[in-house]
C-alpha cells in the first residue's frame, strides 16, 4: 500500500446525503476532511439519488422529534449558503386504522412535543382536503404543519459543494477496503482499493446499504443490517387536476399506517405525477441487485383508488425509480 502523504482531521467514508453533509460540517469547523466515495459523485447506486423525499416530524419513535426541528433550520442555513433551495415545505398527513400502534405513537408525540395537530374522522378529512383524500370509515387521520419535500441529488451536491467550498478534498472512485487503528502514532489508517493508504484522527463511516460488509471486513463483527432494494412509483393526476396535488398548495406529504405502509409526496419533481410508493422492496446484496421488478403492485393500486376516488390514475404507475435503503433487522 502506498502511503498517500496526506494526514487529515476527519476521514469520511461515503459520500450520499450523511457523509456529503458530514464533510461540510467538519469542514465548517475547521477540521482537515477528506471525503471519499467508492463510484462517481451522484451516482445512483445507492440510497441517495434521486428527486423527492419526505421529511417530517411526526414519527412513531420519539427521539426523532428534536433532530427533525432542528435539521429543518439547519437545511434552510445550508440553502442560504449555496443560494438555491433543496427543502420544500409542505404539512404532513398521518392515516390508518384507530389502533394501529404506529398511529397511536405518532398521537402520543404530537401531544408530548406540544407539535400543532389535528386528530380527524372520515367525513373531517374529506372535508379538510376538498375531497382530494378519503379515507375508510373507521380510519383516523393526523394532521400537523411539520412535513416537507427535500431533492436528495440536489441536496448532495450542496453538500459537497458547501465542502469543498470550506476546504474539504473530495475524491470518487475511491472504495474503502480497510480501516485500521494505527498503533503507532493513534488515529486511523484507511485503506483503498486503488493501493493507497490514507491517516487520520477520526474516520466517519456513512457507506449505507454497505456497512454491513465494510464493518464485517473491519473487525469481523456482523451487524443486523438489512439492505432493501424498492421501486418509488409515479402515477398520473388526471386532467384538470394538477395543480390541486402540486407542492405550493396546501396538499400534504403522506404516510398510511397498516399493512402495507404506504407513502407519497405533492406532485413537485414530474409535473402532473403524483409519488406514491410502498414502504418496503426485497433483500438485497448491493453489489449484486437484481435490479428490479420490486413489490407487488396489485395493493398499492387498491390503496391509490380508495385514497384518491379516481384523481389519480390507479391503473399502473407511468414511472419508476430504484434505490436502496437499509433497516435494523436485529
Amino acid at each position: 500500500m502506498e502511503d498517500s502523504g496526506d494526514q487529515f482531521d476527519v476521514i469520511v467514508v461515503g459520500a450520499g446525503v450523511m457523509g456529503s453533509s458530514t464533510a461540510y460540517q467538519t469542514a465548517k469547523r475547521g477540521q482537515k476532511t477528506l471525503l471519499l466515495e467508492q463510484f462517481d459523485f451522484l451516482h445512483h447506486r445507492g440510497s441517495s439519488h434521486g428527486e423527492s423525499r419526505t421529511i417530517r416530524a411526526t414519527y412513531p419513535e420519539d427521539y426523532y422529534y428534536p433532530l427533525v426541528i432542528e435539521s429543518y433550520k439547519l437545511w434552510e442555513q445550508a440553502e442560504a449558503q449555496i443560494g438555491y433551495k433543496v427543502y420544500f415545505k409542505a404539512h404532513q398527513f398521518d392515516m390508518g386504522p384507530p389502533d394501529d400502534k404506529f398511529l397511536l405513537a405518532v398521537i402520543t408525540n404530537c401531544r408530548k412535543h406540544s407539535i400543532p395537530h389535528e386528530v380527524l374522522n372520515r367525513s373531517q378529512v374529506i372535508e379538510k382536503f376538498s375531497g382530494r383524500f378519503d379515507i375508510p370509515e373507521n380510519w383516523l387521520g393526523v394532521s400537523s404543519e411539520f412535513g416537507g419535500v427535500l431533492k436528495p441529488t440536489k441536496a448532495v451536491s450542496m453538500f459537497q459543494t458547501l465542502a469543498f467550498q470550506k476546504g474539504a478534498i473530495l475524491k470518487d472512485n475511491m472504495e474503502v477496503i480497510d480501516i485500521k487503528k494505527d498503533e503507532i502514532k493513534g488515529g486511523v489508517l484507511v485503506f483503498t482499493a486503488n493501493g493507497e493508504k490514507i491517516w487520520g484522527k477520526k474516520c466517519v463511516v456513512t457507506v449505507g446499504a454497505w456497512l454491513k460488509k465494510l464493518v464485517k471486513t473491519v473487525n469481523g463483527l456482523e451487524l443486523p443490517m438489512l439492505p432493501m432494494e424498492t421501486n418509488v412509483c409515479y402515477w398520473r393526476i388526471k386532467e384538470g387536476h394538477e395543480a390541486k396535488y402540486a407542492i405550493g398548495s396546501d396538499f400534504p406529504t403522506f404516510a398510511s399506517y397498516g399493512d402495507p405502509f404506504i407513502y407519497g409526496t405533492p406532485s413537485l419533481e414530474y409535473p402532473g405525477l403524483i409519488k406514491v410508493a410502498v414502504h418496503g422492496g426485497d433483500p438485497c446484496d448491493p453489489d449484486k441487485r437484481a435490479w428490479g421488478p420490486g413489490v407487488s403492485m396489485d395493493e398499492l393500486k387498491q390503496w391509490i383508488e380508495g385514497r384518491f376516488k379516481g384523481i389519480v390514475d390507479s391503473s399502473a404507475p407511468v414511472a419508476k425509480q430504484l434505490c436502496m435503503y437499509s433497516y435494523d433487522a436485529g
